[in-house]
C-alpha cells in the first residue's frame, strides 16, 4: 500500500492578545466595575467641562452627593438581599422635616430632635420589614406605600410649608448645623458620609452579618436550611436603610438651613440607580457597598455636570436613563462585560 501523502499545514499566524473585559472590570460584584465607570466617568467631565476638575467643584461634588451616597448604603443592604426600597426619599424628607419641626416648632434641643428622627427612620424600617416577612407582601408594594404615606407626613408638618429659622418668632436657629460644618479643612457631610460608606463595606464585606446577608440574597432557600434567620436579617436591612435615609435627612437640613416636604424628590431611583450601577444585581446576592457608593457618587456627577454645562434639568433624567441601562447591562448574567 502506498504512503499517503500529506500536505504540510500552512504556519498559522499567532493570535493578537486581547485583553478580556472581565481581566479589566473584574468579576461580577466587583469593586472594580464602579471604579472603571467613575474613572471614565471623571475622564469625559473634565474634557466636556474642564471646570468640573476644580478643586472647588469637586468638593461642592461630594458634599452634595454625600445625601444620596448615605441613602444608597441603606438602599444596597436592601437589594443584596434580593428586594427594593422604595421609600427612602420619603422616609428623608419626613425625618429632615421632623428633626427641623421639634427643633424650631416645638423646640427641642438639637441633643433630642436628632435622635428621635433617626429613630423615627429606624421605626419605619422595622414596620417595613415586619410587613414585608410576617405579612408576606412584597417589598416593591410596601415600600411604595410608605412613599405614599410619608410624603403626607411630611407634608403634615407645618401644614405642607417648609421649616426654617424663620418659620418663627423670633427667628430660631437649627441646634445641628455642625452637620454642615467643617472638621478642620473638610465638610463635615463628606466626613459622615465616608464613615457611613466605610462602615457599611466592613459590615458587608468582613464580618458573618455580610455574608449571611448575600446568602439570603443568592438562595433564601438554602439559607433557611442552614438556619439562618431570614425574616430577622431582612428586617434588620430594612431597619439600617430607614435610619440612613433619615441621618440623610438631617445632612440635608443642616446643609439647606431648611426642609421642604418635597425635598429629595427622585432619591429613591437615584438611590437604586446608584446600586445597581454599582454592581449589585435586582436579584442580589453579590455586590459591595462601596460600589453602591460609587454608583451614587456618579449620579451626583451627572446632576454637576448638567449645571456645569447650563443644561436644563429635565436632561438629568434622560442621563440616567442611560446610565441605568448601562448598570444593567453590567449586571447580566452572560454577555457584554460577564
Amino acid at each position: 500500500m502506498a504512503a499517503e501523502q500529506t500536505k504540510p499545514r500552512a504556519a498559522r499566524r499567532p493570535a493578537a492578545p486581547r485583553l478580556p473585559v472581565r481581566e479589566v472590570l473584574g468579576a461580577p460584584g466587583s469593586v472594580r466595575r464602579p471604579i472603571v465607570f467613575l474613572a471614565i466617568a471623571f475622564g469625559l467631565s473634565g474634557l466636556i467641562a474642564p471646570s468640573f476638575l476644580r478643586l472647588s467643584n469637586l468638593n461642592a461634588l461630594l458634599v452634595s452627593s454625600s445625601f444620596l451616597i448615605v441613602t444608597a448604603v441603606g438602599e444596597a443592604l436592601v437589594v443584596l438581599m434580593g428586594m427594593i426600597d422604595l421609600g427612602v426619599q420619603s422616609v428623608l424628607a419626613s425625618a429632615g422635616m421632623m428633626v427641623a419641626y421639634l427643633n424650631i416648632m416645638v423646640p427641642l434641643p438639637a441633643a433630642a430632635a436628632v435622635p428621635v428622627a433617626l429613630l423615627y427612620g429606624v421605626a419605619v424600617g422595622w414596620l417595613v420589614g415586619v410587613l414585608v416577612t410576617r405579612g408576606r407582601i412584597a417589598s416593591f408594594i410596601v415600600t411604595l406605600g410608605t412613599y405614599w404615606g410619608l410624603t403626607g407626613i411630611a407634608l403634615l408638618f407645618n401644614r405642607g410649608d417648609n421649616i426654617n429659622p424663620y418659620s418663627v418668632t423670633p427667628p430660631r436657629q437649627f441646634g445641628f448645623l455642625g452637620f454642615a460644618g467643617h472638621l478642620g479643612p473638610v465638610p463635615t457631610l463628606i466626613v459622615l458620609s465616608v464613615l457611613v460608606v466605610l462602615a457599611g463595606e466592613v459590615l458587608v464585606s468582613m464580618t458573618p452579618f455580610g455574608l449571611w446577608v448575600k446568602s439570603v440574597g443568592s438562595n433564601e432557600a438554602a439559607a433557611r436550611v442552614v438556619g439562618l434567620s431570614t425574616d430577622a436579617l431582612k428586617t434588620i436591612a430594612f431597619m439600617a436603610s430607614g435610619g440612613l435615609a433619615a441621618l440623610a435627612g438631617i445632612m440635608i437640613t443642616a446643609w439647606q438651613d431648611s426642609i421642604y416636604p418635597l425635598t429629595a424628590q427622585g432619591y429613591s431611583l437615584q438611590a437604586i440607580a446608584g446600586v445597581i450601577l454599582g454592581g449589585i444585581p435586582f436579584t442580589g446576592g453579590r455586590g459591595t457597598i462601596l460600589g453602591a457608593a460609587i454608583g451614587a457618587l456618579i449620579i451626583g456627577l451627572i446632576d454637576d455636570l448638567i449645571v456645569l454645562l447650563g443644561l436644563p434639568a429635565l436632561y438629568e433624567y434622560i442621563f440616567v436613563a442611560i446610565v441605568l441601562v448601562i448598570a444593567g447591562l453590567q449586571t447580566r448574567g452572560k454577555g457584554f462585560v460577564k
